[in-house]
């Protein structure tokens, strides 16, 4: 089972899926959507277990950024249809040190949130859509 899979098993059990949430899977163009994390400001923000997580906003491109400890994950989730389904982009762990963030998605108008959990304890948070 690779890691991916295991990554969204745990989110389901952590009741996301039962949002009434539909997973999209992520398109090939993930990272190759023309972004950049310059002139970035934070637009939404959740903690959880003492871990902070971010959506971070440059006015075309979005992130997700978490503060915490290695193991811990902060992904993206981007909706086209105003959060009835949605595309979970780049789950990304932190690997040594205090934080970490995702690539940068275009939002192509669309609703963007950042979602984080803490690498030892089931449950998930995550940003308002914005």
């Amino acid at each position: 089972m690779g890691a991916r899979t295991t990554l969204l098993r745990t989110v389901a059990a952590a009741g996301l899926a039962g949002a009434m949430l539909t997973a999209i899977p992520p398109t090939a163009a993930q990272a190759a959507e023309g972004c950049n994390q310059n002139n970035a400001r934070t637009v939404a923000s959740t903690s959880i277990h003492s871990r902070g997580i971010e959506l971070r906003y440059n006015g075309t491109c979005s992130w997700g950024r978490i503060f915490g400890s290695p193991g811990d994950l902060v992904w993206v989730d981007r909706s086209f249809d105003g959060g009835r389904t949605w595309e979970q982009l780049d789950p990304t762990p932190i690997n040594r040190g205090g934080s970490n963030y995702t690539d940068a998605y275009d939002n192509r108008g669309n609703l963007m949130r950042a979602c984080g959990k803490a690498g030892n304890y089931p449950d998930v948070a995550c940003t308002t859509w914005w």
